[in-house]
């Protein structure tokens, strides 16, 4: 980043949630999937980009049948349905069929993702792996504007409008655990500064006088977004 990058220009730039494809997410899609769902897949990019990797079978289950309709031209089947409402067995789909099950920035748009993680495990296969990206709310732009006594919501970003939940690392390793997966990879996707590096250097000072945890604030605090692998215990 250029010291003159803004948080809401990266915003901007990177959170498509239609459109968009994570690349850190797609490098994480194990070469030798044959099938592989992607819930939340938008009109279909970063499933088509699987595709074209692995050349593996991609499903795909969308909300928005404006999106779902684009998506079914990339895909191999689109269904327009709430993952939330919806049982796995009136999806279609059978009993271990997937190798990979993508939520690409899709769990904290969901009223209640521990219970969707629980029930999507039956269609994965036995080596089968949860892929996610989920965004940090522990990033230091957030510490800013709670400095600042803001917690104003925005049309996409960290603060989208529509996101229901907010993860810290910690809070997704939980999230997941608790849902019956163990956490085999988390990767970063950071966002920062010369401003913010000096930000987050001086309030880490705060940590080590109050004697607040200090472990991993620095990476934390520059970390915009989290990528996981996670498989079912």
């Amino acid at each position: 980043m250029s010291e003159h990058s803004s948080y809401e220009d990266y915003a901007s730039k990177n959170v498509n949630y239609y459109q968009g494809i994570n690349n850190t997410l797609l490098g994480m899609v194990p070469s030798n999937v044959k099938q592989v769902l992607d819930i939340g897949c938008g009109e279909g990019n970063l499933g088509a980009a699987i595709k074209t990797e692995t050349s593996a079978y991609v499903a795909g289950v969308e909300l928005f049948s404006s999106a779902a309709e684009i998506a079914a031209t990339r895909l191999d089947e689109v269904i327009v349905g709430n993952i939330e409402n919806v049982d796995p067995s009136d999806l279609a789909f059978t009993r271990n069929q997937f190798d990979a099950i993508m939520f690409g920035d899709v769990l904290e748009h969901l009223i209640n993702p521990a219970y969707v993680l629980k029930k999507v495990k039956t269609l994965l296969s036995n080596n089968g792996c949860v892929l996610a990206s989920i965004p940090n709310v522990g990033h230091i732009t957030i510490i800013e504007s709670l400095l600042a006594g803001l917690w104003t919501y925005t049309d996409a970003g960290l603060l989208d409008k529509t996101h229901y939940r907010f993860f810290t690392r910690r809070e997704i390793v939980m999230l997941f655990e608790s849902s019956g997966y163990v956490v085999e990879n988390l990767m970063i996707i950071p966002f920062s500064n010369p401003r913010y590096d000096q930000m987050i250097e001086a309030l880490e000072a705060v940590n080590q006088k109050f004697q607040i945890s200090t472990d991993h604030f620095k990476t934390e605090a520059s970390a915009y977004q989290y990528v996981i692998k996670a498989k079912p215990i």
